[in-house]
Order: structure tokens, then sequence, then C-alpha cells
């Protein structure tokens, strides 16, 4: 039988066996804030762009995300991502939404076509080579998917995956 991954991993999302939007981006783990940088980039680029997923409230992870999607082996996405971050800044995004937003807003005609050319570059690899990457990612890391205690604790340390 044959699994789907990208059920797999949306029910993965939505579930309590993950910190993804249960715990600060700030305060996961990193292995967890790969997983969330990820699974943030996708719903966001399929649903809007570039441009909506800098600008959403969990856009912060942007500047990370280049960097996760190279330790989940997928460089082309890493790549695609990058340069639409450097489209619209050569410094990092700012952690605030709002400054964020008035910067999408703000950019040029060329930077907005830009990035819309990088969304078509991205949408035919991203399910194909992230969402595989992801899955053998999360099947490698199990502590991904342990239960979450009832009151998270304030900060957790890299590579522990272990939860009190």
């Amino acid at each position: 039988m044959t699994v789907d991954k990208n059920a797999y991993l949306i029910n993965l999302s939505e579930s309590d066996r993950t910190a993804f939007g249960r715990i600060d981006f700030r305060d996961q783990v990193e292995e967890q804030q790969i997983f969330s940088a990820i699974w943030e980039l996708e719903s966001q680029v399929n649903n809007g762009g570039f441009a909506q997923y800098f600008t959403s409230a969990d856009g912060h992870t942007a500047n990370f995300t280049p960097q996760a999607l190279r330790r989940i082996g997928a460089n082309c996405c890493a790549e695609i991502v990058a340069r639409a971050l450097h489209t619209v800044s050569p410094d990092p995004l700012s952690n605030d939404q709002l400054s964020r937003k008035e910067m999408i807003n703000g950019l040029y005609e060329k930077a907005q076509e830009t990035l819309e050319i990088l969304d078509q570059e991205f949408f035919p690899i991203l399910t194909i080579s992230q969402n595989c990457c992801l899955d053998m990612y999360v099947q490698t890391h199990k502590c991904l998917v342990t239960f979450l205690p009832s009151k998270p604790p304030n900060k957790l340390v890299s590579g522990d995956c272990q939860y009190p």
C-alpha cells in the first residue's frame, strides 16, 4: 500500500503531534523549526505566492527557510526561496509583519514581476521535491511527532527532541 506523503504531512501539521503552530517559532528546537518553516512556506506560497508568504503572520520564518530546505536536501527549492528573499531585500526580512507588508507593497514593478516569475518557477517543484524530502526528514526525526506536553517549556535546546 502506497502512503500519500502529502496527506500524511497535512495530517501531521494539523495534529497535536508537532509544535507547528503551538509553540512560538523562536522557542522551537531546530528540528521543529525546519518542519515549521518549510510547512509555512508551502502553505503560503501555494495560496498566494512569495508576496503572500513574506507578508503572512509567519513570514518572519522566511529568513531561515533556505537553510531549512538545504537541511532536508531540497536545494533547488532553497535556491528559489533565497532568490525571492534577495528580490525583496538585500537584508534579512523584518520580524515585524507590518514592516514586511509595507516593504512588499512598496516594491517596484520589476521586483513584483520577478517574484511572480519565481512563483511560477517554484510551483512545479514544490510538492514533488519538498514533500518527498520533508517526509523523509520527518521519518528520520521521530522527535517531531511526539505528543507535546500540556504546558510547553519556555525554550528548548536545539537537538533536544525530548520534551519534559
